[in-house]
C-alpha cells in the first residue's frame, strides 16, 4: 500500500512547485522530501518526479497520483474527523496558526476556557504572515489558522478550505498626548494628510492597509519610520511624535503619554477569520475553537466600547 506520508509529500510538492518550498511548507528538510519521492518511485516501480534543469517536476504519473491522492487524503481526514466526532468530545492535538495580535487578542485568552471545557484537547500554535498561514493549512502542516483582511469580503481561499468570521476589528490612530489632534474625539482621513506615520514594513498587509486609507484622497501617507510590531510603533509615537494606525484587538498596553483617537469611519477595520480544511469541518475541536474565539472577541469588543472615548 502507498505510504500516506509519501503521498502527502507528493501532493505538497505538486502544490508548492519545488523541493525547498515543500520542505518549508511541511516543516521537513529538503533531503527528507527527496527521500520520500525516491521511496514512492521505488514502490511504484516508476519515477514520480524528473529533473528539469536545477529543479524537479512531477512526471505524468506523478501528477495523476497527486490529483487522486489529494482527494484520497481529504477523504481519509474526513473519515478520521467523523470517527472522532462520534464521541462528541473535543480531544487530541491541533495546531492553530495566527498573526501576532490575533494570537494575543483571541487565541491566548481562549486557551484557559478551552482547557476547562475540553481537558483532553491539546492546542499548540505557530505565528506567521496570513498568506503563509493559508498555505500551511492547505498543506496540512497546521489544522486551522486565524487570518485577516482589511476589506469587507470573504477571503479568497482554495476550495479545500472553509472559513468563518471571528471578529470585525476597528483601528484607531495612536498619537502622543501633546499632538495637535490628541484633543479630538474623532479624526477624519483628511486630518491625517501630511502627518508623519510609523508603519509596518513595506508591502506587508498592514502597510497596504495604511496606504489604502489615503486612496480616496488621491494621496499617500507620509511614512518616515518602520516597525513590524505595534509595541515598537508605539515607542516611535512616544519618542518622535509619529502617528500609528493600530487595531483594537490584541493592542499592546498604551502608556500614559500616548492617546488613542477614534477614526470617524467605522469601515476602517480588519475582518478576522478562522480557516480550516473542509475535511475537518465535523471536528468537535474546530467547533469548540470557533465558539470560544467568537466569545473572546465579542467580550473584547464590549470592553473597548465601555472604555471609549477615554481609552
Amino acid at each position: 500500500m502507498i505510504d500516506t506520508l509519501a503521498l502527502r509529500t507528493l501532493v505538497a510538492l505538486d502544490s508548492a512547485g519545488s523541493v525547498t518550498a515543500t520542505a518549508d511548507a511541511l516543516g521537513y528538510t529538503s533531503a527528507a522530501i527527496s527521500h520520500q519521492m525516491q521511496k514512492l518511485s521505488r514502490y511504484l516501480g516508476a519515477p514520480v518526479t524528473e529533473r528539469t534543469g536545477r529543479g524537479i517536476a512531477l512526471t505524468p504519473m506523478g501528477r495523476e497520483l497527486s490529483r487522486r491522492g489529494a482527494e484520497l487524503l481529504q477523504d481519509l481526514e474526513s473519515l478520521e474527523t467523523e470517527a472522532r466526532a462520534r464521541s462528541g468530545e473535543p480531544r487530541g492535538r491541533i495546531t492553530v496558526g495566527g498573526f501576532s495580535t490575533g494570537i494575543r487578542g483571541v487565541l491566548v485568552p481562549s486557551l484557559p476556557l478551552l482547557k476547562d471545557t475540553a481537558p483532553e484537547l491539546t492546542i499548540t500554535n505557530i505565528e506567521e504572515e496570513p498568506d503563509e498561514l493559508i498555505d500551511m493549512v492547505t498543506a496540512g502542516r497546521i489544522d486551522a489558522s486565524l487570518i485577516f483582511d482589511w476589506r469587507e469580503a470573504s477571503p479568497l481561499l482554495p476550495s479545500t478550505l472553509n472559513s468563518e468570521l471571528i471578529a470585525i476589528d476597528r483601528a484607531d490612530i495612536v498619537m502622543h498626548r501633546d499632538h495637535h489632534l490628541a484633543s479630538h474625539d474623532q479624526v477624519r482621513r483628511q486630518d491625517l494628510l501630511g502627518e508623519v506615520f510609523v508603519s509596518a514594513p513595506r508591502n506587508g498587509v498592514c502597510h497596504r492597509w495604511l496606504t489604502a486609507l489615503f486612496d480616496t484622497l488621491n494621496a499617500e501617507p507620509r511614512i518616515e519610520y518602520w516597525a513590524m510590531e505595534y509595541d515598537t510603533q508605539i515607542e516611535f509615537v512616544r519618542a518622535v511624535g509619529a502617528l500609528a494606525l493600530v487595531p483594537r484587538l490584541g493592542r499592546p498596553h498604551v502608556p500614559d503619554d500616548v492617546t488613542v483617537v477614534e477614526l470617524d469611519d467605522p469601515s476602517i477595520a480588519r475582518w478576522i477569520y478562522l480557516v480550516w480544511r473542509a475535511s475537518m469541518s465535523a471536528s468537535p475541536a474546530i467547533g469548540l475553537l470557533l465558539e470560544q474565539m467568537k466569545a473572546v472577541a465579542e467580550a473584547a469588543a464590549g470592553e473597548v466600547a465601555d472604555a471609549s472615548p477615554s481609552m
